[in-house]
């Protein structure tokens, strides 16, 4: 009974936060500017990302980055390091390069770096939408107990996210993801660049071992990391986003923004088709199968439990955890963390 409430309690958080999200992501024009349609931009921005030579720039690794450091406190046997780099990313599809750059924020990678005085196993950990304030970070991903367990961890910025957050908005991730689905796609490729940067970087160091955790969108990023990054020792996908086109389509199911799209003649399958650049169930996981573990919450209303079963069905069943809360109460949390220790421990010793 306490289990079913405790469902019930977070499903309902969930479903009016979605209530607040779907204002955010509707977009509110089936035409642009330019006089093209929806399903003409769609179809165009398909056929561009699914060109050999964008996959090629989209998926290349980067260089490895010349990192700014700045040291904010001592740590028994180590300490806490903000860092700090400017993005080597280009835009790539030509037409939004001029507003994706004038977003000079954005164009420094940042993150910070609780780490020992010797090399440690480094845990990357990745946000969701709205995140990235590292105060808060350090709590929902408990980094000062993984610290004390003898990890390294790394509270990485996505894109427009955080200290990224451009001068313009309001809010972290105003602007990523959002029903701007060629930024959204650009963004994508920006986080890869920086996060395979923030690995090379790491591995320079001499961290024995680099990861990442990530929640929701950072979920979702963990997985696409992962799925492209053959020097990725570990994925946690934590309530992880595995579709945007899922996501999109099914949580606006009666929302304007949803009817517009159809009227225009947008479909769910064109969505797909165009975010299947950096969709993770497009794409083979290059971590060796017995270091992939999902977490999930049985009662997501957000990402719900079917997108982290599609990944795990995906991802050959790998190590699964269900906890009994919700995308934004996370009753159960604990344990889901004790797992992932003993999951990283295990690995370890073998």
């Amino acid at each position: 009974m306490a289990h079913s409430l405790l469902v019930g309690v977070g499903s309902a958080i969930d479903r009016a936060t979605l209530r607040v999200l779907g204002r955010a992501f509707n977009g509110r024009r089936g035409r642009t500017k330019q006089g093209h349609n929806a399903v003409e931009l769609l179809e165009y921005g398909r056929d561009f990302y699914a060109r050999a030579e964008t996959r090629a720039k989209y998926f290349a690794a980067p260089p490895t980055p010349r990192v700014r450091e700045t040291a904010r406190e001592r740590l028994l046997a180590g300490a806490i390091v903000d860092l700090s780099w400017e993005s080597s990313f280009e835009p790539l599809f030509e037409p939004v390069a001029q507003e994706y750059t004038g977003y000079v924020e954005n164009r420094i990678a940042h993150a910070r770096h609780l780490r020992h005085d010797r090399p440690a196993p480094t845990i990357i950990c990745l946000h969701g939408w709205g995140g990235g304030a590292y105060w808060i970070e350090e709590r929902a991903f408990a980094a000062r107990w993984f610290y004390s367990r003898g990890f390294d961890v790394v509270l990485a910025t996505l894109p427009f996210h955080g200290l990224r957050t451009p001068k313009q908005v309001r809010f972290s991730g105003a602007l990523f993801p959002t029903a701007n689905v060629f930024r959204t796609n650009e963004a994508f490729a920006h986080a890869l660049c920086d996060l395979r940067a923030l690995v090379a970087w790491l591995r320079d160091r001499g961290a024995p071992r680099v990861g990442f955790m990530g929640m929701s969108l950072g979920g979702y990023t963990t997985a696409l990391v992962s799925s492209v990054d053959e020097t990725v020792d570990f994925a946690i996908p934590m309530i992880p986003a595995v579709s945007f086109a899922d996501l999109l389509w099914d949580h606006g199911k009666g929302t304007p923004g949803r009817k517009r799209a159809e009227t225009a003649g947008v479909t769910k399958q064109l969505l797909i088709e165009f975010f299947r650049v950096h969709c993770p169930l497009e794409h083979t996981p290059k971590v060796p199968h017995a270091q992939r573990f999902i977490i999930a919450g049985l009662g997501d209303r957000i990402t719900p439990p079917s997108q982290a079963r599609t990944l795990w069905e995906h991802w050959g069943q790998p190590r699964i955890h269900w906890f009994a809360g919700a995308h934004l109460l996370q009753f159960g949390r604990g344990e889901a963390f004790r797992e992932v220790r003993r999951f990283l421990s295990g690995q370890q010793s073998t």
